[in-house]
């Protein structure tokens, strides 16, 4: 049993389209050095968690009471079995971090999900943060494996033997935006974006032409909206699962997305996801309809997007024309650039549309001129991986078909920094890099300083033994009573550094911030709710 408190007041601002943050989740291939996993990988999956050194994370359980992920933003439920897995199997299956994010076991894979970030920068800097945290993990199991076995684990997408595992963005939209705008504006953002966020790989999985696929994840998809995330995926995914103000938000799920190694790619993917859902927010109807083009049969658009290395073959759209992807790439950056040249914009914002400006410009220009990157070979995955293939089949006269080629295509997400072909192309300078190793760092401790996430992982950090559990919209505390303290953090952007950093750093025990918060004396923090929940 729980009773509530009231969330620590954060930088709350009126108008709902001023609060945008965004995460992402990455989930990991796994498979030791010697062969395939097999049967193993939950198992693997479970004591890779469980090898996570103490330092980043305490003995928090995670907090499944305010999960429900079968609401479809259509408007129904779909009945089925939620998460609910005792204590034992909770603590083993879930790290809650420091860093405000998760580490855990999901569909037999190890996952990590980032904190909520508003800044594009933070997004990017604590997605990597994930990768470092599995590598420590990976070296420590590896460390303890009593028969001295070697782990490798892949930031990648695609086995080649028909399975998928994902990569999901999280954005929080205006619930007053309606879902059937969302789903009419960015279906062909979805569709047209692989081109340069796309991760690549040597053939398809799904028997659609034995050539190189643009994007790792397009062919796994079969309908063009929908719940699923494992079956018949839709491109636009309708889970209304906000872990926020059910009436003043909802959280979009993307399922789309590759699993970048190139931090331009990531920056890309989310960066113009993010505009472009501030654009449609801010966008009258007729502005939207006339500014994004409708595709006739999206999801045949987006297969077709992946198997043309061209960026040339013609895409139908609902009003009987046909559009190349480049050119609807660019209707999709017009409209979103015409929004913010309407309304103005901050320097994130604006190197954000230059960015992607430029990528559209030289992928053009590399259409039309093979062999010519223009630098994306330094920028954009897929176009980094079909360099590094080339180069690599050529020098040895290897046929397109050769087995060699997926061992290379699979080495290029391995983690390991000493190991992962991306990597080493990293660390040799080969590859344009956003951040500085540093800010990586940083982002495996301290949480964002300017969303709810600071309140979630200062909290876990400071009362290790107090904090019960934690979930995205809430900590459970147990202050010593016949009761445990369920503090709601509803709102994304509350419980920032700003106004509750202050709060938690004057309190050595979980009970006395309570008792504060309790109190009313802290500005804005309101008043202990006594009814048992």
């Amino acid at each position: 049993m729980s009773s509530s408190v009231s969330s620590p007041q954060g930088d709350f601002v009126s108008d709902p389209t001023a609060c945008r943050v965004a995460g992402t989740e990455v989930e990991y291939g796994i498979a030791f050095s010697s062969g395939e996993i097999g049967d193993l990988s939950a198992q693997i999956s479970h004591e890779l968690v469980g090898s996570l050194p103490e330092e980043y994370s305490g003995g928090a359980l995670w907090d499944y009471e305010p999960e429900d992920p079968f609401h479809d933003a259509r408007g129904f439920y779909v009945e089925g079995q939620r998460e609910r897995p005792d204590r034992g199997e909770n603590r083993r299956t879930n790290r809650a971090l420091y860093n405000g994010g998760r580490f855990y076991v999901d569909g037999g894979h190890p996952e990590y999900s980032a904190p909520e970030c508003r800044s594009l920068r933070d997004i990017l800097r604590f997605e990597r943060a994930g990768d470092r945290l599995v590598e420590l993990a990976m070296h420590r199991w590896e460390r303890r494996d009593p028969r001295g076995r070697s782990l490798r684990v892949f930031r990648n997408n695609a086995d080649g033997f028909g399975n998928s595992w994902g990569y999901h963005e999280n954005y929080l939209v205006a619930r007053s935006l309606p879902f059937e705008r969302i789903v009419a504006g960015l279906t062909a953002h979805l569709v047209s974006r692989p081109i340069f966020c796309g991760a690549g790989k040597v053939a398809s999985d799904r028997g659609r032409g034995g050539g190189f696929q643009i994007s790792q994840r397009a062919e796994f998809f079969e309908v063009p909206v929908g719940l699923s995330t494992t079956a018949r995926r839709g491109i636009v995914n309708t889970r209304d699962e906000p872990h926020s103000l059910h009436e003043r938000y909802r959280r979009l799920h993307v399922i789309t997305g590759d699993s970048n190694c190139s931090e331009v790619s990531t920056a890309l993917k989310v960066g113009t996801t993010m505009l472009l859902l501030a654009a449609l927010e801010g966008s009258s109807p007729h502005d939207q309809a006339a500014g994004i083009p409708v595709l006739l049969d999206p999801v045949s658009a987006f297969h077709a997007v992946s198997s043309d290395l061209t960026l040339r073959a013609p895409l139908p759209l609902s009003d009987g024309r046909t559009l190349g992807v480049l050119d609807l790439a660019e209707k999709v950056f017009r409209f979103v650039k015409d929004f913010y040249l309407r309304e103005g914009m901050g320097p994130e914002t604006r190197q954000i549309l230059d960015r992607w400006e430029s990528v559209l410009s030289r992928l053009g220009s590399m259409s039309k001129v093979q062999g010519e990157f223009l630098g994306l070979d330094r920028e954009i995955d897929w176009v980094i991986k079909k360099g590094l293939l080339d180069r690599y089949a050529e020098s040895r006269s290897i046929p397109s078909g050769d087995g060699r080629l997926r061992m290379i295509d699979l080495q290029y997400h391995d983690i390991r920094s000493d190991r992962g072909l991306f990597r080493l192309l990293e660390s040799r300078g080969e590859v344009l890099r956003i951040l500085d190793p540093q800010e990586i760092e940083e982002a495996l401790l301290s949480p964002p300083a300017d969303t709810r996430a600071y309140f979630r992982g200062t909290l876990l950090r400071r009362f290790p033994r107090e904090v019960v559990a934690v979930s995205w919209s809430s900590a459970v505390v147990d202050d010593g009573s016949t009761s445990l303290k369920r503090i709601p953090l509803e709102d994304p952007c509350r419980g920032t550094q700003k106004v509750a950093g202050a709060l938690i750093e004057r309190h050595v025990t979980a009970s006395g911030l309570l008792a504060e918060l309790a109190s009313g004396q802290t500005p804005g923090a309101g008043s202990v709710n006594g009814k048992e929940t």
